[in-house]
Order: C-alpha cells, then sequence, then structure tokens
C-alpha cells in the first residue's frame, strides 16, 4: 500500500508540473510574445484587482505588433486602476501610432490632469497635435517636453522636425545644432542640418555636416551622393574647410615620464588606419617624419636605407605592387617589395604621419597622427601600403586608455579601464588575435579597443598606467575576458545571452545601480517606462557622462528603412519589424524584419545594430514602436534606446559613476563587473 501511495504521489506531482501556468515573463524574454499575453491575461483573472498583468499583457502584444489588442488591455487595466497616469499615457502612444488622433489627445490629457508634470505625455500631445497640424500647441507642448528632459537630445531632433513641418527653417537650425551640441554622433539631425546649409546657399557648411556624417556611417548614401555634388560649388578647398589636426613640436617635457616610469615590456603589432572590421585602410600615399629623425631600414635584410633628418617629411607611396620612398624633392631611394621599419632617432622618439590629402584614407587625410615605437610599412595589394605599428605594451596602454575614457573621469576608473585594457592586449598576443592573418595583433578602432597613440596621451591615464602596470585581470588563474563597452543604459547583459559571445561566469546581468542594492529585472510595462524615461545609474552620471550616451532615439522614416534593410536582406516592403529575444537586461538579442517578400530573424548584436537605419544603432537596448497611417501602412518607426555598445563586462561610464558617486577604487570597480575575479601582477624585466 505505501508502495502504492509514492507512486500516487508522484504521478500527482507531475502532472502539477505538466498542467503549471506557464512563466509570461520567461516567454517575454524567450520572444513569444502572444502567448507571454496570453500568460500575463490568464493571471489577469486570477488577480482581478490587479491591473499589472494587463499591463504588461498590453507591452507583450504591443512588440508583437498587436496595437488594438494592446490598446484594449490598457483599457481593462483602467478599469482596475483609473488613476493611473502611466497608464493613460502609453493608452495614448498606442492610439497615436493606430493614427487615432482623438482617442490618444483624450487619453494624454487626462494623463496630464492627473500628473501635470508628465513628459512623455506632453511629447505624445505635441505629435498629435504635429499630425492635425496645429503648430502654436504643437511647439506649446515640445517646449513643456523640452523643460522636463533638458539634457535629451531627442527632444531637439522633434522640435526641428516639427519646425521644418512648419516651414520654420531657422528654428530648424537653431533647434538641430542643440541636438548635436548634445549627441555630436546624432546622424540624424545632422543630416537635415546639412540640407537646411545647402537650401540656404551655404555649401560649404553643407559639405562639412556631409563629410561629419560619413565619420560617423561610413558609406552613408546621402552623404556620399551630396559631398560629390557639392565639390563644385565650394568657396574654399576641403581641407580649408575642415583643416587636419596638426602635431607641433612640444615645449616643455611630459609631466609624467613614462619611459623613466615604466619597465620593459612585450611588444605587440597593432594595425593602424584600420576600417570598421580591423581591416588595413586604403593607403595609397603616406608622409612621414619625426621630431628626432627617422632611419628606414629593410625588416629581412636590416640594410639602412635613408637616414631622414628631423622635421623633414618624406612621402611613401604605393607603385605597381611595391612601397617607394621617397625624399620632399621627389628623389626615390628605393622601391620595396617587402617591408620596410621606420624608426625614430632617439628611444623617446615618435614616428608621425602627416595629414595629406592625396592620401585616400580618411584616417590619415585629416589629422596627424603620432606614435611611439616603430612603424613597418609594407605592400598590401590593392589597399596599397599596411601600416603596422610596433610598440611595448605598456607604452601602447598610455594611447588606448585617453582613447578608451575621458582623462577628466575619476582617477580609480581611469586605473580599471588600463587593467582590462592590458588584459585585452595579455589575451590577443598570447593567442595571435583575431588579426593574425592581417599580420598584428589588434587594430586600432573599436573592433578592438581604439588606440590614438601618442598625440592623446593625457597626464592623469598615464598615471592609471604606471600605477597599475602589470595588473591584469584573471579568474582561476587565467586571464579574464575582460569586455567592455561605453555605456550600458542601466543595465550589464550576461555573456551567455548573446549570439557568439561564450558563457563566462564573471560576465552576468546585472543592474549598473548602487552596488549595495540588488535589483530584479524589470517586467515589460516597467521595462517599458524605464526605457523611456530617465532613470537614475552609474552611467546616468551629468556632468561627466553625455547624457546623449544613456538614453537616446530616432525616427526612420519607412521608405529609409525599407531602403536601408534591403541591402543586406531582400525582403521587399517592411510591414513589421518585432524585437523578439531579450535579455533580462533589456538588450534585444533576436529581431524579426517582417517584409512582404519574405521574414528574416537576426540573432547577432552587432548585425541588428547596423540594420535599423543608415548609421549603427548605438545599443541592442532598444524598443521599436510603429507609426501607421489610418490605413495601416507604415509611416516611420520611432526607436528609444539606451547606451553605447554591447552592455557586456564593464560600463566604463558606469565605472566612472561607482568612482565619483561611491567612492570606490579601481579594485571595487572590477569587482563589480567582473564578480569572482583576481587581480594578478605580471612580471616584466626591469630596464
Amino acid at each position: 500500500m505505501r508502495k502504492i501511495n509514492l507512486i500516487l504521489l508522484f504521478l500527482l506531482l507531475q502532472s502539477r508540473a505538466v498542467f503549471a501556468a506557464p512563466d509570461p515573463y520567461a516567454l517575454y524574454l524567450k520572444g513569444d510574445l502572444r502567448l507571454a499575453a496570453s500568460a500575463y491575461m490568464a493571471l489577469a483573472a486570477e488577480n482581478p484587482a490587479d491591473a499589472r498583468p494587463l499591463q504588461n499583457a498590453a507591452m507583450s502584444l504591443r512588440q508583437a505588433g498587436r496595437y488594438p489588442e494592446a490598446a484594449a488591455a490598457l483599457v481593462r487595466a483602467l478599469e482596475r486602476e483609473p488613476h493611473a497616469p502611466d497608464i493613460y499615457s502609453e493608452l495614448g502612444w498606442l492610439r497615436f501610432h493606430q493614427a487615432d488622433y482623438d482617442g490618444a489627445r483624450s487619453a494624454f490629457e487626462t494623463a496630464i490632469r492627473i500628473q501635470s508634470l508628465h513628459a512623455r505625455a506632453e511629447l505624445g500631445l505635441a505629435s498629435v497635435y504635429a499630425n492635425l497640424e496645429d503648430k502654436t500647441r504643437t511647439l506649446e507642448h515640445l517646449e513643456k517636453y523640452r523643460q522636463l528632459r533638458p539634457d535629451f537630445s531627442g527632444v531637439d531632433y522633434i522640435l526641428a522636425w516639427n519646425y521644418t513641418n512648419f516651414n520654420m527653417h531657422r528654428e530648424a537650425e537653431e533647434a538641430l545644432i542643440e541636438a548635436l551640441r548634445k549627441d555630436p554622433s546624432f546622424t540624424e539631425a545632422r543630416l537635415p542640418l546639412a540640407g537646411i546649409y545647402a537650401r540656404q546657399g551655404k555649401f560649404d557648411e553643407a559639405w562639412n555636416q556631409y563629410h561629419r556624417v560619413l565619420s560617423y556611417a561610413p558609406g552613408h548614401p546621402v552623404a556620399s551622393k551630396m559631398m560629390k555634388v557639392l565639390e563644385g560649388k565650394l568657396s574654399k578647398q576641403p581641407e580649408e574647410i575642415r583643416p587636419p589636426f596638426r602635431i607641433t613640436k612640444p615645449l616643455v617635457m611630459e609631466p609624467v615620464d613614462a619611459l623613466a616610469s615604466l619597465s620593459d615590456s612585450v611588444r605587440i603589432r597593432v594595425g593602424i588606419g584600420t576600417t570598421a572590421t580591423g581591416k588595413q585602410g586604403a593607403n595609397n600615399l603616406l608622409k612621414i617624419k619625426s621630431f628626432e629623425g627617422l632611419t628606414v631600414t629593410g625588416k629581412a635584410s636590416r640594410k639602412l636605407f635613408a637616414t631622414i633628418p628631423p622635421d623633414q617629411a618624406w612621402t611613401v607611396e604605393a607603385e605597381d605592387g611595391k612601397v617607394a620612398l621617397k625624399d620632399p624633392a621627389g628623389t626615390v631611394y628605393g622601391r620595396f617589395a617587402g617591408p620596410i621599419l621606420v624608426k625614430p632617432g632617439k628611444p623617446e622618439g615618435t614616428v608621425i604621419f602627416d595629414a595629406s590629402a592625396k592620401t585616400r584614407n580618411p584616417f590619415f587625410r585629416w589629422s596627424d597622427r603620432q606614435y611611439r615605437g616603430y612603424v613597418e610599412l609594407y605592400p598590401n595589394g590593392s589597399r596599397g601600403i599596411g601600416v603596422v605599428n610596433v610598440v611595448e605594451n605598456e607604452l601602447y596602454l598610455l594611447g588606448v586608455v585617453p582613447s578608451e575614457v575621458a582623462p577628466q573621469w575619476p582617477f580609480e576608473s581611469l586605473k580599471a579601464q588600463a587593467v582590462i585594457a592590458r588584459t585585452q592586449v595579455l589575451i590577443r598576443r598570447a593567442r595571435g588575435g583575431i588579426h593574425k592573418k592581417d599580420g598584428y595583433h589588434l587594430c586600432d578602432g573599436q573592433h578592438c579597443q581604439a588606440y590614438k597613440g601618442k598625440s592623446i596621451e593625457a597626464n592623469t591615464t598615464t598615471r592609471a598606467v604606471v600605477d597599475t602596470e602589470g595588473e591584469i585581470l584573471t579568474y582561476r588563474g587565467r586571464p579574464a575576458y575582460t569586455f567592455y563597452h561605453s555605456n550600458c543604459g542601466g543595465w550589464i547583459q550576461a555573456s551567455k545571452e548573446v549570439t557568439g559571445w561564450g558563457d563566462s561566469p564573471y560576465l552576468v546581468t546585472k543592474a549598473d545601480g548602487d552596488p549595495g542594492k540588488a535589483e530584479a529585472p524589470r517586467d515589460p510595462w516597467e521595462w517599458h517606462l524605464w526605457i523611456t524615461g530617465n532613470p537614475p545609474a552609474n552611467c546616468n552620471y551629468p556632468g561627466r557622462v553625455r547624457a546623449s550616451e544613456y538614453r537616446w532615439m530616432k525616427i526612420i522614416r519607412q521608405k529609409d528603412m525599407t531602403f536601408r534593410i534591403n541591402k543586406d536582406y531582400s525582403v521587399g516592403e517592411i510591414i513589421n519589424i518585432i524585437p523578439l529575444r531579450r535579455s533580462p537586461s533589456g538588450n534585444v538579442n533576436g529581431l524579426r524584419v517582417v517584409g512582404t517578400r519574405r521574414t528574416v530573424d537576426v540573432t547577432r548584436e552587432h548585425l541588428i545594430r547596423n540594420l535599423l537605419g543608415f548609421s549603427s544603432l548605438k545599443s541592442t537596448l532598444f524598443e521599436i514602436e510603429v507609426n501607421r497611417h489610418k490605413n495601416g501602412k507604415v509611416r516611420n518607426y520611432w526607436i528609444y534606446g539606451g547606451g553605447w555598445g554591447h552592455a557586456i563586462g564593464l560600463c566604463q561610464s558606469g565605472a566612472a559613476g561607482l568612482a565619483g558617486k561611491y567612492d570606490k577604487s579601481y579594485k571595487d570597480i572590477l569587482e563589480f563587473y567582473f564578480p569572482g575575479t583576481n587581480i594578478r601582477r605580471i612580471k616584466y624585466v626591469k630596464k
């Protein structure tokens, strides 16, 4: 009998497991949005006084593109919680995006009656009146929104959008300039500003703006086309409109003598002037010099081919698959089929590349470049000349840390950056790096880690490298994967959540907040308010970190989105864009694009970011609201986002916040972002 009872008990437990209600939040993160909404509706039925399950159901349905059903769920939620301004505001947005302007206006006005200072409802009312062509009320509510979100560049962008629609071009110009002051990378604001300048006949100013668009979004079709159109209308040469940055000979010794303070360290190879994918740029011509003079030798033969006097610029050109070295008079000192080494005349010397309008690589065209160590130049096929900086690891870091973070940030955050950058080098050098086939360990761009050489070095960041000399981060005795990014937007995501990033136990999901308080992930409703608002976080650090890195937005027209996506995927006219799989942080790790020809799912982090618009999204921490005409056709896409970067590992802005707000040491910061790791000092041979 006892055996039978045990069997019955086991079957009962099994049946409960089988018929247990599904976890709606897990379904939501997985991307099963309709099932998640159904599960939330079931919770609402079980808890007739609780509005939150209906709110979560509405957000799941909205994300799935089912706006009428989402609005109906919020109407039911208001029956349970009739004085909730946020519910009214979001109901207004659902109606607005379906072109129900009367219903949207009613909901937004009710939200403001309940809570007079409601930023999102003010933006909603302004958007309604803009579509009703009521200029006075549009601008009135946008001004209220700007007062509530003064640091948000998106409000100036929307103001400019509306000024343009109302033919107020001077005001549009001022708003766009203000948006760019807050966020220089705001390509969607820079393009219309260039258009305004072109219409005003300010062709030099227009050319300059299109040029800057290309610096943030290389290959942008509109900017590329317009620069060619404007070339014949310029009153100045391009080099006069955007004078290249020039390096001048220093008059005083550097405050921190890094060479005297640092030990010898291993040499690394860094590709210079590389593309977004870390490959060598197109270098048809380079100008080289040094304040200390240079020697040029063959790498294989070690033969001395030229001695270049101090401050004298020589030319290196790609000719017939070889590297030609010429003095200022044009005398050829050799045409080399193999690598040549360009070394400064003194150990503390540097190699300088003078900016030249004749080079095809923008990296060397618009700014002088200066590097410690020495430079290797070699024939690189159709790309012209390959450029590699060979430099000691610790000296390399002197140019990395200020390239990655602001030198004026709290000092302990600079030290944390030095440690993780050093660890990155150690891992890549030991394994040859992802650029092993290219002939170097790391590139000089964000594909690996930013490195701008000697000219960007600062006293604070140099001291951070010196004070942490040889220190790396380890996990169980091995170098840790010290991924980092500019700004997480308020939450770090675990590496295991992102396709292709592995599963490291110290790369975890966590809130970027008070280190003494743990935070649970937000449900769909709470997350929506969080991403569209301005909540506190370590990386929300006014005065130190740009607000535009923490919260940002884009509005992309349907024809632009369709054009951009069809460059990568032939899907036809876009019908819907649906974020599917999310990390508990809220980052989108699966995106579905529904077109008239076919549907595609995109799961790679960088592909998702590059797909939505001509310039890459700053991060995958975003949501999309699809705005439609009354006939259901898409008008445009409103994208609300947070952070800049992949959100895995250390948040650079958050590290500054931990040091500045909570007085945390660099060791505390590293433990916060890489829990369970340890700092270890590797040994270098003393000079």
